[in-house]
């Protein structure tokens, strides 16, 4: 017997061009699946205020402005694909194999290599934790 899939397809993104291939990587399997697909932006952000010239801001105004430019970039890549927009702070692999567990995904895509401060030899940080930790199925697109 052959299960059906009914959980979405989750795709995490940070803006960078390997993030906006696992996207339409993401999209086209959650098209041959039927189900729906969830793209995911995590920030790691620490609440503070900062004085800069011309004034203050805090950390979350500057959060929202990258989550909003994020999301600008993988609506173009999309096109017409309709997806949910999710936005979390945290530990992105963290976050991400959270979210996944949350909403019962079958599949949870990344890109190879993104915008982290530190990565692996051959796969960034982020896919190479929630490779270690997810319980489901995991993508890497190059």
């Amino acid at each position: 017997m052959v299960e059906t899939s009914t959980g979405p397809v989750v795709v995490g993104v940070d803006g960078s061009e390997q993030s906006n291939h696992a996207a339409k990587m993401a999209a086209a399997e959650a098209s041959l699946r039927g189900v729906e697909l969830h793209v995911v932006h995590c920030m790691d952000i620490q609440p503070a205020v900062l004085h800069l010239p011309g004034g203050t801001t805090d950390t979350r105004e500057i959060a929202d402005r990258q989550h909003d430019s994020v999301h600008d970039t993988i609506a173009n890549a999309l096109g017409d694909h309709s997806y949910e927009r999710v936005d979390r702070e945290g530990y992105p692999p963290d976050e991400l194999t959270d979210y996944v567990e949350d909403v019962g995904a079958d599949l949870l895509v990344l890109g190879s290599r993104g915008r982290g401060r530190v990565a692996g030899a051959v796969l960034g940080s982020t896919s190479l934790r929630c490779l270690e930790q997810s319980k489901i199925p995991v993508l890497i697109v190059k």
